[in-house]
């Protein structure tokens, strides 16, 4: 008899994991995702994206390099239907020394994986990377490197394209299923069902919380009361501008650059010349109130929140995002924004996640903690979250546990957390090229 699997969030973890089990061992598994949004894709999901960019060997750990180079060939399949655009990337530092120790180790592991990584030790050297017809900043002491393997996927639409697969292998998706608790044993130790908003049960053998930055809020809420290790959810400023077909033309030449000193990057245009760029720091809080424990929870602010007509991000992080795009692209500073989001993660201390079954019961499985660099392992992802599920030992077992005895760290981000002022949203005037002055 198959084993009843509900999966609570139907974003990377929540989609790749279904699939896995129903692709390699569909008799084994009943899987059913729960969505709380009433669209599937959420619109408000982190992977709800015009793209995301893809790292093949780009990290200063060796196991998920070796893991990124694995998933971008995956992503060449013919069942992620061209998601998958081989753009190459360019990962820069230079001011911060931690950012400029990462980008050393991930040159170095590239060149392990035989990516033959081409460095850049000059301003000259990184201008060169980008066609001469491009106008560029001056890249004034940055050095890093080019890697021509990696680019960037259409996230939105991967995530629907494994979605589709999940229900022709079987699987059921809900929408509309927003999970407030569970229904468990007298002794509390197991989950016997997931206890929805409107007040159906939906019977499980094994829950799996995937409910990306919405974990905390859930597990740490005073009708569920599941401790966590640190974990925060933080929104990360995303700014979108549409080019015109002859600067698309000449932007789609260019690789995604990725700062690890500032955290910007910015990626070519889409197919429909949207070009898309962010800043990966330590990120915005959004604290809503206390948790079951007594410590605030963060919980995202979106355009499905109540208050989203009063904005959903903080003006200064758009300056900010507009200055350092002067910095890389000075033509394109002068465009509007055309759209901007907050796009957010579910963070751990160490950029690690945590995924592992909960401590305190039988049958209750968290993945969480993407800490913003999830989606590219997309393919291979599922099959990792499938070896945990079934306690069968990896090199991610100890790693990505809730009491890891060498805690790695996978990712990089500067700055500090900070809570965002809601008396300092940003509205239409700053999405003009010459606003209010950043912070920088």
């Amino acid at each position: 008899m198959s084993q009843k699997v509900v999966i609570i969030g139907s974003g990377v973890f929540g989609m790749s994991t279904a699939l896995w089990m129903l692709q390699t061992e569909k008799d084994k598994y009943d899987v059913t995702i729960l969505e709380k949004c009433e669209t599937v894709p959420a619109p408000d999901a982190a992977s709800t994206d015009i793209n995301k960019i893809i790292r093949a060997g780009d990290y200063a750990d060796p196991e998920l390099s070796a893991l990124s180079v694995e998933a971008v060939e995956m992503w060449k399949r013919p069942e992620w239907e061209g998601c998958y655009h081989e753009s190459g990337v360019m990962c820069l530092s230079g001011s911060d020394p931690r950012g400029t120790q990462y980008v050393q180790e991930s040159f170095k592991n590239c060149e392990t994986l035989n990516l033959e990584p081409r460095a850049k030790k000059s301003s000259a050297e990184i201008k060169g990377v980008f066609p001469p017809e491009l106008v560029t900043g001056e890249f004034p002491d940055r050095v890093g490197y080019h890697n021509v393997t990696g680019g960037w996927a259409e996230s939105g639409r991967s995530i629907e394209i494994g979605l589709r697969r999940v229900k022709e292998l079987g699987g059921k998706i809900i929408a509309g299923a927003e999970a407030v608790s569970f229904q468990k044993t007298k002794d509390g130790k197991t989950v016997t069902g997931v206890v929805l908003k409107d007040g159906r049960v939906i019977p499980a053998d094994l829950v799996v919380v995937a409910a990306g930055a919405w974990t905390p809020s859930l597990l740490e809420s005073p009708a569920v009361a599941a401790r966590l290790p640190p974990v925060v959810a933080t929104g990360q400023t995303v700014c979108i501008i549409q080019l015109t077909p002859e600067e698309a033309a000449i932007q789609s030449k260019v690789p995604v650059v990725f700062n690890l000193d500032n955290g910007f990057y910015i990626f070519p245009p889409t197919a429909d010349g949207q070009v898309k760029m962010a800043i990966h720091n330590k990120g915005w809080t959004s604290s809503l109130g206390p948790s079951a424990f007594g410590r605030n929870i963060s919980v995202p602010r979106t355009k499905l929140s109540a208050d989203a007509d009063l904005g959903t991000l903080p003006a200064e992080a758009v300056h900010t995002i507009r200055a350092h795009l002067r910095d890389h692209y000075p033509e394109l500073a002068k465009k509007p924004f055309s759209e901007v989001r907050m796009c957010w993660y579910c963070d751990t201390v160490t950029g690690d996640w945590l995924v592992d079954y909960h401590p305190d019961y039988t049958n209750l499985f968290v993945m969480t903690g993407c800490s913003g660099h999830a989606f590219k392992f997309a393919p291979n992802l599922g099959r990792e979250m499938l070896a945990l599920i079934e306690r069968r030992p990896t090199q991610f077992t100890d790693r990505f546990s809730f009491a890891p005895t060498h805690p790695h760290g996978a990712d990089y981000r500067g700055g500090e957390i900070r809570e965002i002022n809601l008396k300092e949203l940003a509205g239409p005037t700053d999405l003009l090229p010459y606003g209010r002055p950043s912070r920088l």
